[in-house]
């Protein structure tokens, strides 16, 4: 049995209190501890201190082990010891424990259900929205992994400056050019065009999936609002980015993105609202509500509320229509099944995801016709949700949880998973995969897909 922490009697610590002991340096050994310093956090701070000031992988090792069996509601401490341990075993290479250390994302340090990573506003969410997906934008940036890639890598996803940003891809093709033409002995110029006519051809592909998989279904073929607008509402914040946000969520119904919502929580958000009331950027239409002035969608004004401290709610006049009557109600009107699924996400997750039933049966099998579905879903474990965690510490993990209705068609899928993987022809490819873990949970009744990827790795990558 895990032994209990000691932090029955300790102080509850600030956030900030948390990020700052995962990633600071350890105090050196004779120094006194915190009184406060709960068992979790001691064995955290010794384990860094083995592994990065003496060096010594079975000590670092052997604290985070311990740390790992803790009962403890300090998630951030588990996740950076789970990270870390994957990178010692894999250095030692002992592949078994590696894989196993992957496996137990969603059960280290599990508790009750949770909902602090969620937005306040989140539960007037009309019902029918039944995807969300959110990012930490400050806690990503921090991150030490971000913090050793390139600047501009960070920079991009957040950014509304279209010049900056094609300077940005620019920059990236430049860097992929010059390694293509050492690596195959050509000049640059034509290392350069081979690669942008393969990028085009690549963005064309995507463009005909999509839009054949949206005819077969015969769902809209609508972006949601925060794809089309997001931008627009950082300018008329008078911003050029996303970058100083705290985090920001997104909801929409699969069966028509118009359906859609995002909450962002931004520093200083009165101030910012006043001053674009005043500046003309944005409309008063009702007490904290907003429109965009010269912005429509699909015929809907996009319409901004401020429902709580720093916290921005960004809809279609329609939807906004929809969550405001549930506030007022005090109506707490969330898809049960999404909130269900959210809630045992781990809250320290850097961005995360879920999609109910579904969402995920109808968008996994688009595409395939009447019979072959039918076939397939006599093979194919019945999915009840899936949710999906990413953290960067020092390595970038992705973790992907689909809850089954049935064990044996559960390991069945996830033989088949495993044979494609070991498979794999192509060196890179091959490379690539060596983190890849695909596996069922200790109960049987969830398929996981876990991958943990470095530094190196993403650079890699993106100079493909």
């Amino acid at each position: 049995m895990p032994r209990r922490a000691s932090s029955s009697r300790a102080r509850r610590l600030a956030p900030w209190t948390l990020v700052a002991a995962v990633l600071c340096a350890p105090a050196a050994p004779g120094q006194a501890a915190d009184k406060y310093e709960t068992n979790a956090q001691r064995l955290h701070r010794k384990g860094v201190f083995c592994m990065e000031e003496i060096e010594r992988s079975d000590c670092a090792i052997e604290k985070f082990e311990e740390l790992l069996e803790e009962r403890t509601e300090e998630r951030e401490l588990i996740t950076d010891a789970l990270l870390r341990l994957v990178k010692l075993y894999d250095k030692a290479g002992r592949v078994e424990d590696v894989k196993q250390m992957l496996r137990v994302f969603w059960e280290a340090g599990k508790g009750r259900a949770k909902y602090g990573h969620l937005l306040y506003s989140t539960r007037y969410l009309p019902e029918d929205l039944d995807a969300f997906a959110s990012v930490q934008i400050k806690q990503v940036l921090a991150a030490p992994l971000t913090k050793r890639l390139p600047p501009d890598l960070s920079e991009y996803p957040f950014s509304c400056d279209d010049e900056r940003k094609a300077q940005i891809r620019d920059i990236w093709l430049v860097r992929r050019a010059k390694r293509h033409a050492k690596l195959k002995g050509t000049t640059l110029n034509a290392a350069l065009q081979e690669l942008a006519k393969k990028d085009e051809e690549r963005e064309q592909r995507y463009k005909s999936r999509q839009a054949q998989g949206r005819k077969e279904s015969g769902q809209p073929n609508e972006s949601p609002v925060f794809a089309e607008h997001m931008c627009d509402v950082v300018r008329a914040l008078g911003q050029d980015g996303s970058h100083s946000w705290v985090r920001a969520s997104f909801a929409l119904s699969h069966k028509d993105g118009r359906r859609s919502v995002s909450m962002v929580e931004i520093p200083g958000l009165d101030a910012l609202l006043a001053s674009a009331a005043q500046s003309g950027s944005i409309t008063p239409v009702g007490e904290q509500l907003w429109k965009l002035p010269s912005v429509r969608f699909h015929g809907q004004d996009v319409q901004l509320a401020r429902l709580d401290l720093d916290e921005l709610t960004i809809a279609p006049a329609n939807v906004m229509r929809d969550l405001l009557e549930n506030r007022g109600r005090k109506r707490r009107a969330m898809n049960k099944s999404l909130r269900s699924l959210l809630s045992t996400i781990p809250d320290d997750s850097g961005f995360f995801a879920a999609a109910t039933e579904e969402t995920v049966r109808d968008m996994a099998m688009t595409g395939f016709k009447k019979g072959t579905r039918r076939f397939l879903e006599l093979f194919m474990p019945r999915p009840k949700g899936i949710q999906i965690a990413g953290v960067a510490h020092e390595y970038l993990g992705f973790f992907v949880r689909m809850p089954t209705d049935t064990p044996v068609k559960g390991e069945l899928l996830v033989s088949i998973a495993r044979r494609l993987v070991a498979n794999a022809e192509d060196e890179d490819d091959a490379d690539m995969l060596k983190m890849l873990d695909i596996s069922s949970a200790s109960d049987g009744r969830a398929l996981l897909f876990s991958y943990v990827i470095s530094q190196t790795q993403i650079r890699e990558m993106m100079l493909r």
